[in-house]
């Protein structure tokens, strides 16, 4: 009897303070926002994280839980720690293992009785970072739709990829299959139309939103896709050689085994935590990709993989989904390389041919040369990196590692699909822009601003311009998830029509203080990074059952021991400055 009270109780506050649902594992309770028309579910549980030798596989069921889970909880983050910038920081850890929770902002409308659609937002971080609540979805979830945010494994723990049955890989990707899996079967039951989920995500969020189209095991999940910074061939997607990856990583934290898979294997399954997220850090590596990330799968029997076939092969057949599309980029992405562009400038000079795109692969040094000093070129002219060309650093970043990607699988959606493909370059600065230390000399939007005003990264703005152009971008967007047309209704904010890219008609909306159709976005830079890419792409392949030369375990150990023998002289270095000072 006590259920029946419990129902007639929780049906007298689902129109005041308080909803509640019934899932199978169990009730769940959210509150409602304190300034709109819709509950916030934060913290439940939609799966459950392996644990001891299975910690590196796929998730398992969520387990149920007795009476009424308070929906509230917003710190649950995975094991991540956090970047300063400075390399003698002490590590911070945070997290927990058992960290799978899905985060649901439900408007008053919503019911069983009547659906509205869905979007789930993947959150970025360089596959090593952050979480379903880094950021606000306030903005969008006020427009009527449900507004989904999630955690998934990240680092080591959830991208090594060592290609055996132990650590198989794409173990974060397998968390958010499982979250789609529990947004189909469950969604209905807060309000939302399962057949109606637009997924969305930013910078890295965007590129496993893409590549989440690309397996067999979300089919039927998904309707629309939004990517904002990022797609599934960006250079950083898809690890080329996660074996090396692990090893050197592993190198990093102590490990000087035999060299052998086994071996290897053994020392990430006794790894700590703390170790192997403070080494699963990676922002800023030289050839644009962050260390850990997805990767190409070996088959093993028992075990369902995520990915079994590099993306461009699945695009060659045609297996990717095709749905409406909305994707764009900054118009200066590689603002966000400006951090290390002291540091950057002296080795880009000397040996350019370190910071190409790792996705491109050549037959010999030479070659790998050659193409260099065409690239550089073609940024640089003869002229070393300095101050002076600091904008064509950033115009080097901006293509190489975002741009070209982001438009190449523009033109794929609009060459293989019939549903449309909308694009778009975000130019505006405003305050939600992120700030840099160049700002004198480069004027331009960086990476994921765009996003900055979707979303609420915790930064304020009253400005009317930028209150502007959040309301006529969370307008466009969510038109999209609920009609598959950014401007599918004319209002005092949208007064134009955006229409969809084709490769015929190159046509793409520019978002800045007027929101302007133009045409032929990125076209001469395209052509020049196309024809390298024709040539020099490297196609990733599932990891080889190798072991890993000793020789070479040998040299990337005294690199190592290098690298700790210049840090130990750098302290000491400081400490008689401050000596000094004192």
């Amino acid at each position: 009897m006590w259920w029946l009270v419990f129902l007639l109780f929780g049906c007298v506050y689902a129109e005041g303070d308080f909803r509640t649902v019934e899932l199978e594992q169990g009730f769940v309770r959210g509150e409602k926002y304190w300034d709109g028309d819709y509950y916030e579910f934060y913290g439940v549980p939609y799966a459950t994280a392996p644990k001891g030798r299975d910690k590196y596989k796929g998730p398992l069921p969520v387990e149920p839980w007795q009476g009424v889970f308070d929906a509230k909880v917003r710190n649950t983050v995975c094991y991540q720690t956090y970047y300063t910038g400075e390399e003698d920081d002490e590590t911070i850890l945070s997290g927990d293992e058992d960290c799978l929770v899905i985060n649901l902002l439900v408007p008053k409308v919503a019911t069983e009785e009547n659906l509205v659609p869905v979007m789930v937002y993947i959150h970025s971080g360089a596959f090593s970072g952050g979480n379903g609540n880094m950021a606000k979805f306030q903005y969008l979830a006020r427009h009527d739709i449900i507004v989904i945010s999630f955690n998934y494994r990240l680092g080591a723990i959830g991208f090594a990829c060592l290609g055996n049955e132990i650590i198989p890989g794409n173990a974060g990707m397998k968390d958010q299959v499982a979250a789609l899996k529990w947004i189909n079967k469950n969604v209905i039951k807060f309000g939302g139309d399962p057949t109606k989920v637009t997924l969305a995500g930013f910078s890295v969020g965007a590129s496993m939103a893409e590549l989440l189209t690309y397996t067999k095991s979300t089919e039927g999940l998904i309707d629309k896709l939004i990517l904002e910074s990022g797609s599934v061939l960006s250079p950083f997607t898809i690890n080329r050689d996660p074996i090396s990856t692990a090893t050197n990583i592993a190198i990093s934290m102590g490990y000087n085994g035999t060299g052998e898979l086994d071996d290897l294997t053994e020392f990430y399954l006794n790894a700590t935590p703390e170790v192997l997220v403070s080494k699963s850090l990676n922002f800023f590596l030289p050839n644009s990709t962050f260390g850990f990330s997805p990767c190409i799968e070996n088959v093993h029997e028992g075990i369902e993989p995520f990915l079994t076939e590099s993306p461009t092969d699945i695009l060659k057949k045609g297996e990717n989904q095709k749905l409406p599309v909305l994707t764009g980029f900054a118009n200066m992405e590689g603002i966000s390389r400006l951090i290390q562009f002291g540091k950057w400038r002296t080795p880009m000079t000397e040996n350019f041919s370190e910071f190409l795109p790792v996705d491109l692969k050549f037959s010999d040094e030479k070659l790998k040369e050659e193409v260099a000093k065409e690239i550089k070129q073609h940024y640089f002219k003869d002229e070393e990196v300095n101050l002076e060309n600091i904008q064509s650093y950033v115009d080097y970043f901006s293509d190489s590692m975002f741009k070209y990607s982001i438009m190449k699988s523009a033109k794929h959606h609009a060459a293989t699909s019939n549903k449309p493909t909308y694009l778009y370059e975000f130019t505006y600065v405003g305050k939600m822009n992120i700030k840099h230390n160049y700002m004198d000399r480069i004027h331009g939007a960086s990476h994921r601003d765009q996003t900055a005003y979707l979303l609420d990264f915790f930064t304020w703005s009253n400005t009317y311009k930028d209150l502007d152009i959040r309301d006529r971008m969370t307008l466009m967007w969510t038109d999209f998830v609920k009609y598959g047309d950014p401007t599918a209704y004319e209002s005092s904010l949208i007064n134009f029509k955006w229409r969809p890219f084709t490769n015929k008609k190159a046509i793409y909306l520019q978002i800045d203080k007027v929101l302007t159709m133009k045409r032929n976005l990125f076209q001469e830079e395209y052509q020049f990074w196309d024809q390298i890419y024709e040539k020099y792409y490297w196609n990733p392949e599932p990891p080889k059952k190798v072991e890993i030369k000793k020789l070479e375990m040998k040299v990337l150990q005294q690199e190592n021991e290098n690298k700790q023998v210049k840090n130990e002289n750098k302290q000491v270095k400081n400490e008689n400055k401050g000596d000094k000072i004192d």
